[in-house]
């Protein structure tokens, strides 16, 4: 299988970048991300953004502060922690915002819509209390399916990690997010550019419901990013971040 085509930032958003003061709450999925931005930045011959993980305020020699946030599959303790983290030192010393979940946060047993609800709300009320912070949205990260067997135990009520009923809550996670905040554009998609392979997103079908899934080209393992996927989800990142840059 021939690599996919991914387009890589300019000079100009690149720069931008650099420039900017941004908190990254994350979990896993955000180690391969930033990994991705650093191997952007090598490959066009510019020297990266300085990373440091840290809830305090970021040093004046630091571009970006990255913080493990949470605890997978408990969305609403992350949306409470990132509230905090804003509401805190760290909070007070960045220019640009966002809370990423995990594919964990949303599963098959999850309500979507009270958590984009709990989602939108602190957003909201974070524009409000911090009006010098440019905060970014993100839908959630997919999995790849697996396969037939997920499918069968799925449509048996027996939902499979990573199976496609899993990425069917997301899928309607995602389009709320969209729905809200693509007009913005403040949003990062990770979960469209991770579906995507040379313009065409992966989809399957469960029951009617058309989804989108982790297109393996991208994928390490079966939630995880590779190289060339971190490299595309990094991108598409610092384009977000350079696009809104004050």
């Amino acid at each position: 299988m021939s690599q996919p085509e991914i387009t890589a930032p300019g000079d100009a958003a690149l720069s931008a970048v650099s420039g900017a003061r941004i908190l990254f709450a994350h979990q896993s999925v955000g180690f391969n991300i930033l990994q991705g931005m650093k191997d952007v930045y090598a490959s066009a011959g510019a020297a990266a953004p300085t990373i440091v993980e840290t809830r305090e305020t970021l040093a004046d020699d630091a571009q970006i502060a990255h913080v493990h946030i949470g605890v997978n599959g408990d969305p609403l303790g992350k949306i409470a922690d990132f509230t905090a983290l804003m509401d805190g030192p760290l909070g007070a010393s960045v220019d640009v915002a966002l809370l990423k979940f995990c594919y964990d946060d949303i599963t098959a047993g999850s309500d979507e819509e009270a958590v984009f609800d709990a989602y939108a709300r602190a957003m909201a009320d974070l524009e409000r209390a911090h009006p010098d912070v440019t905060f970014l949205y993100t839908t959630v990260p997919l999995t790849t399916d697996r396969g037939l067997r997920a499918s069968i135990k799925a449509l048996l009520g027996r939902p499979d990690r990573a199976g496609p009923l899993d990425n069917a809550v997301r899928a309607r996670y995602n389009q709320l997010v969209r729905d809200r905040y693509a007009g913005t554009g403040r949003l990062f998609d990770i979960a469209a550019v991770e579906t995507t392979v040379d313009g065409t997103p992966t989809t399957r079908t469960l029951e009617a419901q058309t989804y989108q899934v982790l297109n393996r080209a991208y994928a390490a393992d079966n939630g995880h990013l590779n190289e060339i996927g971190a490299r595309a989800a990094a991108g598409a990142l610092i384009e977000v971040v350079a696009a809104n840059v004050r």
